[in-house]
């Protein structure tokens, strides 16, 4: 009996250790986010405007189906974007200021409403028999690091179907540079398409 006592008591002390150590690990990350918070909102503007803006070349965007989608990727051709996937914005006014917050999230926004465009849009090129036009905007999602797994994949297919398995090496390649979780789940995909 004094035995079971004893190790009840150790273990009883151990998870209070445990609990009180997890506890004040828990205070100092909370008191970094805050600091690294504080000094986020008094960062100076800089300049952004020689940024790596993102464009989409109109002559990239096929228009010949006049979908919702087709207008949204014309629209969006004139419009500056940023892939600031993988960013948080606590970083983004530490790098740039708090004033470009806006900014800057209006055209990450951009961005993630083109990746949704390249989505919806290559997915109705394919349903009418464009394949080489499906790829292409594919394609160039892909160079602009988008990180919609289904682009991936469809593209995958595409070069499958097309022999050129080759290819999705290159895909997968291209996936390691993305900077967001799904950059992992990607690989992990497109790594079932390697002969």
């Amino acid at each position: 009996m004094f035995i079971f006592l004893a190790v009840f008591i150790i273990f009883v002390l151990i998870l209070n250790f445990a609990i009180h150590k997890n506890n004040h690990s828990q205070e100092n990350v909370q008191e970094q986010f805050w600091e690294n918070e504080r000094q986020a909102n008094f960062t100076r503007r800089k300049d952004i405007h020689n940024l790596n803006y993102l464009t989409i070349p109109i002559e990239k965007i096929p228009q010949n189906l006049h979908t919702d989608a087709e207008k949204t990727l014309v629209r969006l051709s004139s419009d500056k974007m940023l892939n600031l996937s993988g960013i948080t914005n606590t970083e983004l006014k530490l790098e740039y200021g708090a004033a470009n917050l806006d900014e800057l999230s209006s055209y990450d926004a951009n961005f993630t409403e083109f990746v949704s465009a390249v989505n919806t849009y290559a997915q109705e090129l394919l349903a009418a028999d464009q394949k080489d036009t499906a790829k292409d905007l594919l394609e160039l999602a892909v160079s602009f690091h988008a990180d919609a797994i289904s682009i991936y994949t469809t593209l995958a297919d595409l070069y499958k179907e097309a022999g050129q398995t080759g290819h999705i090496q290159d895909l997968i390649s291209s996936a390691e540079e993305i900077n967001t979780l799904a950059r992992n789940i990607i690989i992990e995909n497109l790594k079932t398409y390697l002969p």
